[in-house]
């Protein structure tokens, strides 16, 4: 991943974009982050400076206080509304580049919704958003990082610290990260491995994948022949999808006859994008209805992408990324194979035999699924298999 750019108002967040920088810098390294005061050498064009570093950045941080939205200028007038506003030009040039942003809460500010922002700057608002604490900087400092998935000189994750002798995991349901959403609530969104326990609100316990393996040793499924696996077809008229409106969603509901969410199960279902240059999201949603489900998600533009999180839920908070990260995938050039395992009490994520995340505490609660497509994309799901 290229260098962190923080983008942020110096009459907002000033201080608190000084000192995420230095805790940034303390550890990823000094050439890792990105921030204009002390990034920029003196006689430099900063604009020419900005659009250099935004150009290899691989994440944007927009800082987000009570007064990034409404701050006025001398005139009056919003400061976000002038196109020459420089927190605009950089966060609008970052969503060109489709640079994966994520925007951080600060003093208890909340999110903008698209209808307050530019149309430039309209997706910002289905990004998931950070929340940091005054009261919890440090810790959420390093969850922030753990979940961004950011790694030090050494190339050990930054958050990396002394491993407790039984891993439990702490799902951040009040504020969490990363990279997307879509209108109506339509809120979703690193995979990491081994960090130290942190307690959050909502008291639920998540871990990132530890290995690529998913399957136990003394679970049935590792016994189970091929005979025992089941595919299914879809039918391309229904099940390619295509759509091209900012903040919006498009599902294709399926039931898979035959699962029992109680007991262990393997489900991959395959899937692609079909536009050239890639689509912006697409995906499963499971624990699907109408008013309630989760998102597994692909993103086949920017080199590839995944997210795993809420997309309308009752039983988790807005912002929530579950786990979210860059990944190499097929796209648009073949399939990728999405896969949901179920040993004993835990679920577990993998793309292309890769996982990326596990859970102990959330569940499949049904055998509703849906393909979906969100804001400028095209896909098809080809079939699934199931092993149970």
């Amino acid at each position: 991943m290229g260098p962190v750019f923080i983008s942020y108002r110096r009459e907002d967040t000033q201080g608190q974009a000084r000192a995420l920088f230095q805790d940034l810098v303390a550890k990823l390294g000094r050439d890792a982050v990105f921030m204009d005061v002390d990034s920029i050498a003196l006689g430099k064009d900063f604009r020419e400076v900005l659009q250099e570093r935004l150009a290899t950045s691989g994440l944007m941080l927009v800082l987000i206080g009570p007064d990034w939205l409404e701050g006025k200028d001398k005139s009056g007038r919003r400061r976000i509304d002038n196109p020459a506003d420089f927190v605009r030009l950089e966060i609008a040039a970052a969503l060109k580049r489709n640079i994966p942003i994520t925007p951080v809460l600060l003093q208890g500010a909340q999110m903008p919704g698209a209808e307050q922002l530019p149309a430039d700057l309209a997706p910002l608002a289905y990004r998931n958003g950070f929340e940091l604490s005054h009261n919890r900087w440090d810790s959420d400092v390093k969850e922030l990082i753990r979940r961004l998935g950011l790694n030090g000189p050494d190339g050990a994750s930054a958050a990396d610290g002394p491993k407790p002798a039984v891993p439990r995991w702490t799902l951040v349901v009040a504020a969490a990260t990363v990279a997307l959403a879509v209108a109506g609530g339509f809120l979703y969104r690193t995979m990491q491995e081994a960090a130290p326990t942190v307690s959050t609100a909502g008291g639920a316990a998540n871990r990132p994948a530890s290995t690529v393996e998913t399957k136990s040793p003394d679970s049935p499924l590792s016994k189970a022949d091929q005979s025992s696996e089941v595919r299914h077809d879809f039918d391309p008229a229904q099940f390619r999808l295509t759509i091209d409106d900012v903040g919006s969603y498009k599902p294709s509901p399926f039931a898979i006859a035959g699962l029992d969410p109680e007991k262990d199960f393997r489900l991959q279902f395959h899937l692609r994008s079909t536009r050239a240059g890639g689509s912006t999201r697409y995906g499963i949603a499971w624990n699907y209805s109408s008013d309630d489900f989760m998102l597994f998600t692909l993103h086949s533009v920017g080199g590839g992408y995944y997210t795993i999180g809420p997309g309308k839920s009752r039983s988790l908070q807005p912002f929530a990324r579950l786990s979210e990260g860059p990944l190499d995938i097929h796209g648009q050039s073949d399939y990728d194979a999405l896969e949901m395992t179920k040993i004993g009490g835990t679920l577990s994520f993998a793309i292309n035999g890769r996982e990326v995340w596990r859970t102990d505490e959330l569940r499949l609660r049904s055998n509703q699924f849906a393909f979906w497509v969100a804001d400028h994309s095209e896909a098809l799901l080809k079939s699934y298999t199931m092993r149970q």
